[in-house]
């Protein structure tokens, strides 16, 4: 694969056929990123265009395939994943590898914007919206909302388990 052909895609472009190469779709990358399904397809179709292929997970192959043979090219050095917990960084920032004496420059960041796009901004854990001041802290009346409907929830589920037990009951037995 020629390399000036990867080099000409964008941050954009790059971002998405990572997720393609994760097995995501449009709509799952579009929510990821922010921006509309139909945005995803014209960065993947551009993409695809560039690197002269027809398909979407053969042009994000190409893309993983050329980027893992750049980082191949780099000596290993053994350095702890996150520089701070929940930093939500999976690599140290330029200033930090500066410090740390590792490689640095547009390739690093690059590699590591593929992994921001997994981190969005404002998401947490909890499926639960965050009503309070802290990430994950909900007022007290959305606590008990919640609890309340995660019961019914769950009762209606075991319900519905018990009716599909006796309906089937007869059948098994005749």
């Amino acid at each position: 694969m020629d390399a000036n052909r990867i080099e000409r895609l964008t941050q954009q472009q790059r971002v998405c056929l990572r997720h393609v190469y994760a097995h995501m779709t449009s709509k799952e990358i579009a929510l990821l990123l922010g921006i509309r399904p139909g945005s995803v397809d014209q960065h993947l179709k551009s993409a695809m265009q560039i690197l002269g292929v027809a398909e979407r997970r053969a042009a994000a192959r190409l893309l993983v395939e050329h980027e893992r043979e750049s980082s191949q090219r780099l000596a290993y050095q053994f350095r702890p994943i996150a520089s701070e917990a929940g930093s939500g960084r999976l690599a140290p920032s330029n200033d930090e590898r500066v410090r740390q004496g590792l490689p640095t420059g547009e390739k690093v960041e690059e590699l590591q914007a593929g992994f921001d796009a997994f981190h969005v901004q404002g998401l947490t854990t909890s499926p639960l919206p965050s009503g309070g001041a802290e990430p994950h802290g909900l007022k007290l009346g959305s606590r008990l909302a919640w609890l309340i409907a995660g019961m019914i929830a769950l009762i209606a589920g075991f319900g519905a388990l018990v009716a599909a037990a006796a309906a089937l009951g007869p059948l098994l037995r005749g």
